[in-house]
């Protein structure tokens, strides 16, 4: 920058411009634009006097014929944020919306005064049936590799970017339907300006769709209904339970057997009648419209063998948590979540206690908010105060840089007691629940908490 200026006030004092001339500065970027009179006799003058703005070169210069050099110049307020230094981008594919490509990247087409140091894109969590804005990927300088978060797999969508000096980009290609009518998604560009300071810009965009058959559907597998069943399946064994939807299974195939053969005979009839002149067209139309029934009939039948199939599954998965070799008390539900804190107190290994999560349907506890902390808090100290209870919060692989076993996403600072984390010995590397987040060493003797969708 000091050279920019050098080379301006060279300009600015250059016998060949012309005296008591100015020009008014026009916008070269989104920032709060200033008029600025140039005096070629300031000699050492400094180019800006007002203390209320922060300079940034423009790209432009032009030669007026008479009037000499006008450089165009643009000045930001220091109270800018990162979207006024820089041109933030969100954008959405033309493929169909039910399976969109979103899109948050950084124009370089203009000078930025800020520096970049992470992108992320926020949306509704998968399958989930709230619109609240949750991290789904995230990239930055420090890791330029694309991070799924909350649910966003493979399976799910494809999470590509790339972070370089020339090109910060970072999108998300759905490969499951979006049914619901309308979600937004929001970009968002972190990082710190020309003083150091922290500054954060977003972008939103709303995906609008026309699709909603499905909702009826996954209300069927919320999990509010799965958790209102809990006490008749601990009551039903598993055995039990199996014959069950065998049975269910052979009375849907006898129903697919005599569909079919109906199904046949209807063909057979249609072909017999269509190859007959004698037969009335009325008698044809209303054989094909009978026809045209079975198979919705049909269809209608196997998504209700899918849904059967999918709802023992959900069963399952709670059942196992029942039948662990290792206890678990297990809470009531939270914004669609259910939490599991081991009965058995033993010395705290993260990867066991992950591990044994993952067995059952979960993953080492992972807290988002104060209301969610507020509620396992108030779970885990109706298991024992004198007890510790472990998260999958750590900081194993970077001392200081706290963040959660499953999703390596970063632990927010509001979550921690005051004071912490200390790190008292320069051990502490895992993380207990005291009211709020204590750190603490691993290896001491304790409980460990589980969260399930």
């Amino acid at each position: 920058m000091k050279s920019k200026r050098s080379k301006i006030r060279s300009l600015l004092t250059d016998s060949n411009f012309e005296n008591n001339h100015s020009s008014q500065i026009r916008s070269v970027s989104q920032g709060r634009i200033t008029a600025h009179k140039f005096e070629p006799s300031a000699g050492e003058k400094p180019l800006l006097t007002d203390s209320n703005h922060l300079e940034m070169i423009g790209k432009k210069t032009f030669f007026p014929a008479s009037f000499g050099l006008v450089i165009l110049m643009a000045f930001i307020h220091k109270g800018d944020t990162i979207g006024q230094a820089l041109q933030l981008t969100m954008s959405l594919s033309s493929r169909p919306l039910l399976y969109p490509t979103l899109t948050c990247s950084i124009n370089f087409d203009f000078m930025t005064t800020a520096e970049v140091e992470m992108l992320s894109i926020s949306g509704p969590r998968p399958y989930s049936k709230k619109g609240d804005l949750e991290d789904l990927a995230t990239i930055s300088k420090w890791d330029p590799t694309p991070l799924p978060l909350n649910g966003l797999d493979d399976t799910v969508a494809n999470v590509t970017g790339s972070f370089s000096d020339w090109k910060k980009e970072l999108v998300i290609s759905w490969k499951l339907p979006i049914f619901r009518l309308s979600q937004e998604y929001r970009c968002t560009a972190q990082g710190t300006d020309m003083n150091g300071q922290p500054v954060t810009a977003f972008e939103t965009i709303t995906v609008n769709t026309e699709e909603s058959a499905l909702d009826d559907a996954r209300d069927a597998d919320d999990f509010n209904l799965l958790s209102d069943r809990i006490d008749d399946l601990v009551a039903n064994s598993s055995l039990q339970a199996e014959e069950d939807f065998h049975a269910i299974e052979n009375q849907v195939r006898d129903l697919e057997s005599s569909f079919a053969l109906r199904f046949q005979d209807v063909e057979t009839q249609v072909e017999k009648q269509r190859e007959s002149m004698n037969s009335s067209a009325e008698t044809v139309e209303n054989l094909d419209k009978a026809l045209q029934k079975i198979r919705q009939n049909l269809l209608d039948l196997q998504q209700s063998v899918t849904q059967l199939q999918q709802k023992n599954k959900d069963q399952a998965v709670v059942q196992r948590f029942f039948k662990a070799s290792i206890p678990f008390d297990i809470s009531g539900t939270f914004k669609g979540k259910i939490y599991f804190i081991s009965k058995t107190v033993a010395d705290f290994e993260i990867a066991d206690a992950a591990a044994s999560c993952e067995a059952y349907g979960g993953y080492l506890v992972e807290i988002d908010d104060t209301e969610e902390l507020k509620f396992i808090s108030d779970f885990a100290s109706q298991r024992g105060k004198s007890v510790r209870i472990f998260t999958g919060a750590n900081d194993r692989s970077r001392e200081g840089h706290f963040v959660y076993y499953k999703s390596k996403k970063r632990v927010p600072s509001f979550l921690w007691n005051r004071g912490e984390p200390n790190n008292v010995l320069r051990s502490e590397d895992c993380t207990e629940i005291q009211g709020k987040l204590n750190d603490v060493t691993c290896g001491l003797p304790g409980k460990y908490i589980c969260e399930s969708q």
